[in-house]
């Protein structure tokens, strides 16, 4: 009798299916709808009911895993939540590379798409690159992001579908993707992306009010031309995931709208003054005790500049975003400390820090401040160099420094007024005015620090900084 694949033992038509899918990295199996379609018969061979752990291979063929298994118990990653999620993540990559703007649930496939960042150890951006995202987004920023602002005084609208794609966006930006960016298309990004980067009166960078972190007895809201602050925003909404409706927090979008300014205000470096000495030396040579030197510039254009996360480890790629994972998907079983508003890395500060910031002219932010009317556009504002130094401070005694609540407390850092801190081994002490308390503090050393906090939660956390001394002559003028 003839070979035939009606005839072949699932193992091996599984095996054969396999085989010819990972002939592409990218892109869903075509092989098997092509295969499926033949007739009866083999789409019922080659089907989740008939063969569910074909869909299984599919998945973990093409995406990343390791976060799953670090997020879930194992009967949440059961054979048939990966087929249907294996299906729901080929449907929102469809609807990328078909450029469908209008899609009904729009929302829910760039939240899918986000989670997938998160996860991201490799295959699963091999994926949203065969979905040509970057070009996407491109076209929805340019003849899209700015919908519905005409009808709320020229502000673009902060909701779900913008602040996912300013997000993703974010998400993309590499320096290979900045090269393939025209000129003007950089300047327009730039333009569009200055209300959600510099107006934090109507969106601000945080998932949580400031207000949480004030006195009690201060007014949670304030009131200005522009409304109510903080203002409303979108933060939830329901995606499938897993087997289950999963509550997703939307993170704000201002802090990407503002790394993705950065990033293209940096492919316009700072000229380089011919009249400056050339470095440290000459400049003491030349009875110049501060102010920047050529060196000085270069080395802020070389160096001052956004990171992106393909600039780090790639072995630990999705376990870098665990932190988001945990924020996004409200998952209780965390082991990372609880703050106020979310989850908190330790370590994250700490260390010797290098960029550059931006603060608007004071009487230009007021006009805006001052108006209901978003500006046609903002001012360019320039940027400066930024070098400072953090160090993390845990406190585990119920002893640590008394909170404040007072109408002070918040300029003070909530710290007692008149306390003072000094250096002690592996960390610091700090004790209260007239002696009327002390606390110990001790300081973040790396992997160790990290156990024992998931197994003894501090109390208190404080953070320090010093700018970085061999810097701050440049710094001043």
């Amino acid at each position: 009798m003839p070979a035939s694949l009606l005839t072949t033992p699932l193992e091996l038509l599984e095996h054969i299916v396999l085989f010819a899918v990972r002939d592409t990295a990218r892109g869903p199996p075509s092989v098997l709808r092509a295969l499926r379609l033949t007739c009866r018969t083999m789409n019922q061979a080659l089907s989740v009911e008939q063969n569910p752990h074909l869909h299984l291979m599919l998945f973990l063929d093409r995406f990343d895993t390791s976060s799953l298994c670090r997020h879930f118990p194992t009967e949440r990653l059961s054979i048939y939540n990966f087929e249907e999620e294996l299906r729901r993540r080929y449907v929102a990559l469809h609807c990328i590379r078909r450029k469908e703007f209008s899609h009904p649930d729009l929302a829910g496939i760039l939240a899918t798409l986000y989670i997938m960042f998160l996860e991201d150890d490799g295959r699963n951006s091999e994926q949203i690159i065969w979905a040509d995202l970057q070009g996407y987004l491109q076209q929805f920023i340019r003849d899209r992001l700015l919908d519905g602002a005409s009808f709320n005084n020229g502000w673009p609208l902060e909701n779900e579908v913008n602040t996912l794609a300013v997000i993703l966006f974010w998400f993309i930006t590499s320096n290979s993707c900045l090269s393939q960016e025209t000129t003007q298309f950089g300047q327009d990004f730039i333009s569009i992306l200055s209300h959600y980067a510099y107006a934090g009166f109507r969106y601000p960078c945080f998932m949580e009010p400031e207000y949480i972190f004030y006195p009690r007895h201060e007014a949670k809201y304030a009131i200005s031309s522009d409304g109510s602050y903080p203002p409303s925003r979108p933060s939830i909404i329901t995606v499938p995931y897993f087997g289950e409706g999963a509550t997703f927090n939307l993170p704000p979008v201002a802090p990407f709208a503002i790394l993705g300014q950065f990033a293209r205000l940096e492919q316009f470096p700072l000229k380089v003054p011919p009249e400056l000495p050339t470095n440290r030396q000459e400049a003491l040579a030349s009875g110049l005790l501060r102010g920047p030197t050529k060196e000085d510039i270069v080395h802020f254009n070389a160096q001052c500049k956004i990171r992106f996360s393909g600039d780090y480890d790639k072995s630990f790629k999705s376990r870098s975003h665990d932190p988001d994972w945990y924020r996004s998907l409200s998952i209780s079983h965390s082991t990372f400390p609880r703050t106020p508003s979310g989850f908190y890395t330790p370590g994250t500060f700490s260390g010797s820090w290098q960029g550059s910031f931006i603060t608007p002219c004071r009487d230009v932010y007021q006009t805006i401040l001052s108006s209901p009317d978003a500006p046609s556009t903002f001012p360019r504002f320039g940027r400066f160099p930024l070098y400072v130094h953090f160090r993390e401070y845990f406190c585990y005694s119920p002893s640590a420094v008394p909170v404040m609540d007072d109408e002070n407390a918040f300029f003070n850092a909530f710290l007692p007024e008149g306390c003072r801190w000094h250096e002690i081994e592996g960390g610091i002490e700090i004790i209260g005015k007239n002696n009327s308390f002390k606390a110990h503090y001790a300081h973040y050393n790396g992997q160790d620090e990290q156990c024992d906090l998931v197994t003894n939660n501090p109390k208190d956390i404080i953070i320090v900084g010093r700018v970085e001394s061999i810097f701050l002559v440049a710094l001043l003028s």
